[in-house]
């Protein structure tokens, strides 16, 4: 009797034990925590266009990544605070210089609470982006709000640069009447004419002299393009313009200034 008493008692311990056990580990279960992540959309790659084979600042070799590229920067935060029209959207195009200077002028934009596109294509002219089908197609894709075009550094050494005259008023009607801004390289160089036949047809886009902003820039290995630090340079007083130029209170998020005589 003792004897079954005893072994009893001890399952009776038992179960107190395993019962106590269990619930003391669910009470300490592991948690796992959320995977998140956030990455930038990778640039997409198109056909290098050219117009006849010529010495040209793009013709010269570049990486593959540089031929031709399309970048979309969303809104960002953390920068400080700024007149810019935060939530707006701009498309920047052209050839190599746009490249060169819309990567940085992009993570300025983004860092400010705006949107921005950047469409370049290297060894790329004035008359390609006026009468292609690209560029109506980026203005009814991404519906901007500013327009930036750097376009010209393959036209400096132009003999007749008058030619391009009515396919710059053509690249401008393309753009539907939005506000734009037309940025030219910073010369290596004096060109033979062309930034003057610019500005002389550029209206109603503003037209932005870079050689008025930035001076003596430090170029890469080809003695044409900005270096790396020099691009930042670059941006930040085309960023510097456009937040002086820009009318605050225009019906547009974009209404720029008159050009002042």
């Amino acid at each position: 009797m003792e004897q079954r008493l005893l072994s009893l008692s001890r399952l009776v311990f038992v179960l107190v034990l395993a019962t106590a056990c269990a619930h003391g580990m669910a009470g300490h279960a592991p948690e796992t925590p959320a995977n998140i992540s956030s990455t930038e959309p990778e640039p997409r790659q198109g056909t290098d266009a050219s117009l006849a084979p010529q010495t040209t600042p793009d013709s010269r070799p570049t990486k593959s990544s540089d031929t031709s590229s399309s970048h979309l920067a969303e809104n960002g935060s953390g920068a400080a605070p700024s007149d810019l029209p935060r939530g707006s959207l701009v498309l920047h195009i052209g050839d190599s210089f746009a490249g060169a200077l819309g990567v940085p002028l992009g993570r300025r934009f983004k860092a400010l609470g705006l949107r921005s596109v950047l469409e370049f294509r290297t060894s790329s002219y004035v008359p390609e982006w006026a009468s292609g089908t690209e560029l109506p197609g980026y203005v009814a894709r991404y519906n901007p709000d500013l327009v930036i075009v750097t376009l010209g550094a393959n036209e400096f050494d132009l003999q007749n640069p008058e030619q391009r005259a009515g396919a710059v008023k053509r690249l401008v009607r393309e753009l539907g009447g939005r506000p734009c801004v037309w940025v030219t390289p910073p010369r290596w160089k004096q060109d033979s004419g062309i930034l003057a036949v610019i500005h002389q047809n550029v209206k109603p886009c503003r037209f932005l002299d870079s050689d008025s902003v930035v001076h003596d820039l430090e170029r890469k290995r080809d003695g044409i393009h900005p270096s790396d630090a020099a691009r930042e340079v670059w941006a930040d007083a085309v960023l510097g313009w456009l937040e002086r130029e820009r009318r605050g209170e225009g019906e547009r998020p974009w209404e720029l200034k008159e050009e002042r005589p």
